[in-house]
Formats: C-alpha cells, sequence, structure tokens
C-alpha cells in the first residue's frame, strides 16, 4: 500500500501494488513474536525499491478498498482457527473433570459449580460454531457480510477467550504451568482479541454497518 496523491478536499489516496520480494531494494525481516511464541509475522522492508506501474494492483486511489475487503475475508477466516482451539480446550477440560478426584474420591465433574462452567461453556461454543458456519456460507454466496464479520469476530473471540480463561481456572496449577496444552491455548485464543481488530473496533464497525447499511 503506498500513497499516490490527493483527491478533492486534499486528503490522501492509496493504491495496491504487487512487489516482487526479489526485487532490489526489499527484504524480508522476522516480525515481532506474540504471547502465543509462534512466528506468524514478518516485516516487508522497502527501501529505494523501484516499483512499475505495471505493478499496480485494481485501480489507482482504490487501494484502502481492495485492504478493507481483505481484513473482512481476514476476519471470517480467523474464526474456523478459534473454534478447533476452543473446541479442542473443552475437550480436555472435560476429560480432566471425569478423571480429576475430588475430597471424597468423586470426580470433579459431579460438582454443580463445574459442571455449569462446562455447560455454559459448550453453548458458548456452539452458538459461535454456528454464527461461524453461516457467516461464511454468505460469504460462499457472495454476500456483503461485511457487518457480520464485526459481528462474528467479536462474537468468537470473546466467548473462545471466556471458554478458555474458565478451562484455566479448573484446571488449576496445571493451566498455569508453562508446557501444558491449556497454557498454550489460553494464551493462543488471548491474541484474537486484538488480531484483525480489536473486540472494540468490531463494536465500532458493527455499530456503523447497522446504522448506514450499504
Amino acid at each position: 500500500m503506498a500513497g499516490t496523491g490527493e483527491s478533492e478536499g486534499d486528503k490522501p489516496t492509496y493504491s495496491a501494488f504487487l512487489v516482487d520480494l526479489d526485487s532490489p531494494g526489499c527484504r524480508v525481516e522476522a516480525g515481532a513474536t506474540p504471547m502465543s511464541g509462534e512466528h506468524i509475522e514478518s516485516d516487508i522492508i522497502l527501501e529505494d525499491c523501484f516499483v512499475p506501474a505495471l505493478a499496480l494492483l485494481g485501480e489507482e486511489g482504490k487501494g484502502m478498498r481492495i485492504a478493507l475487503g481483505r481484513v473482512t475475508t481476514n476476519r471470517l477466516l480467523h474464526w474456523p482457527t478459534v473454534i478447533g482451539a476452543t473446541r479442542r480446550a473443552l475437550g480436555l477440560t472435560l476429560e480432566r473433570t471425569r478423571h480429576r478426584k475430588v475430597a471424597g474420591g468423586q470426580p470433579l465433574l459431579m460438582l454443580q459449580a463445574i459442571q455449569h462452567k462446562v455447560a455454559d461453556g459448550a453453548t458458548e461454543l456452539y452458538a459461535a460454531r454456528s454464527m461461524t458456519y453461516a457467516a461464511l456460507a454468505a460469504l460462499d454466496q457472495g454476500a456483503d457480510v461485511r457487518t457480520e464479520a464485526f459481528m462474528g469476530k467479536l462474537l468468537v473471540a470473546e466467548s473462545a477467550f471466556r471458554i478458555l480463561d474458565q478451562a484455566v481456572q479448573i484446571h488449576g496449577k496445571e493451566g498455569l504451568t508453562q508446557g501444558n496444552e491449556i497454557e498454550f491455548l489460553f494464551r493462543k485464543i488471548r491474541m484474537f482479541r486484538i488480531l484483525t481488530g480489536t473486540s472494540e473496533i468490531q463494536r465500532n464497525g458493527m455499530a456503523r454497518g447497522l446504522a448506514f447499511p450499504a
């Protein structure tokens, strides 16, 4: 993305370009390592890199539309990752509560407080998964799902965080210990409340979409 001039009202315009990573002046460096510990990003550095007009992607001055359109799809594609990790965490939690014994020898899952946490988590996961299927099906059919993308990103990320937070709580000290799968999943899922826009940004976008539908 690069600024390519000004439109009426002296507002800058941006255009999108495809740049070959082998181009002189272009290099790729390792990006920051997030809290999950996974290397999931890199920085593309452009210094004195000549980009010809033939590299223009789409129309000149319409780059932001291309970028924001991709963000909508990217939000939707994050959901299955979150759903899968959350389903795994819920499964690990059920396994632990079936076999972990409390005073008196009964399984942890026999305690009503634990049953309610597990039931709430399963319900939230079901709702998030249903919204995921509906939104992705609409996208496949060519529908405008910008508002739904904001809604789903918010619901899926926040629901997953609550489920993982309870999973850590139920696992106790093990859930806080590095090397434990639940501890890793908690760190991984926590990031999705920020990636492709914070939960607050999702609410802003949702409100705009409802107030000013396309």
